[in-house]
């Protein structure tokens, strides 16, 4: 999970608990580590203040209620409660594959090869936006 810090106080005056929400194990947060990175988007930070913070948390999918969280991240924009709005990321270190769900509009699906990923490519094509659809298209054909 990426938290921006905008260097102005309000990212974290309360506390930054939503691994706790959705993690079924609470001694499985002791494995959560954080890691400052330089900020995500750097075109919108002219004085270099801002920061970009990494959660990594090594779990399996059983471990937590990823239907939950993937609710909240789509109800970002929708008024409706929970809501997360910082980007989170589920990593299959075993297949190589990056999910990113970024609001409830669509998601991003990424591999190291794109065979790992074609049989989604197929089924899922009618959902690809079509501003991306030709540089999708190039890689798989």
């Amino acid at each position: 999970m990426d938290v921006n810090d905008y260097a102005d106080g309000e990212t974290f005056k309360q506390k930054l608990n939503i691994f706790s929400k959705y993690v079924k194990e609470k001694s499985d947060l002791f494995k959560l580590q954080k890691n400052t990175i330089p900020y995500v988007f750097p075109e919108d930070d002219e004085d270099g203040a801002y920061k970009t913070y990494r959660y990594t948390l090594k779990c399996k999918i059983s471990d937590f209620t990823y239907i939950l969280m993937l609710k909240a991240i789509c109800n970002q924009d929708m008024g409706i409660k929970p809501r997360i709005f910082h980007r989170v990321y589920f990593i299959n270190i075993n297949k190589n594959t990056i999910f990113h769900v970024y609001d409830d509009r669509g998601c991003d699906v990424l591999a190291t090869s794109p065979n790992t990923i074609r049989d989604i490519y197929h089924t899922y094509n009618d959902w690809i936006l079509e501003y991306d659809r030709n540089k999708i298209d190039k890689v798989f054909n």
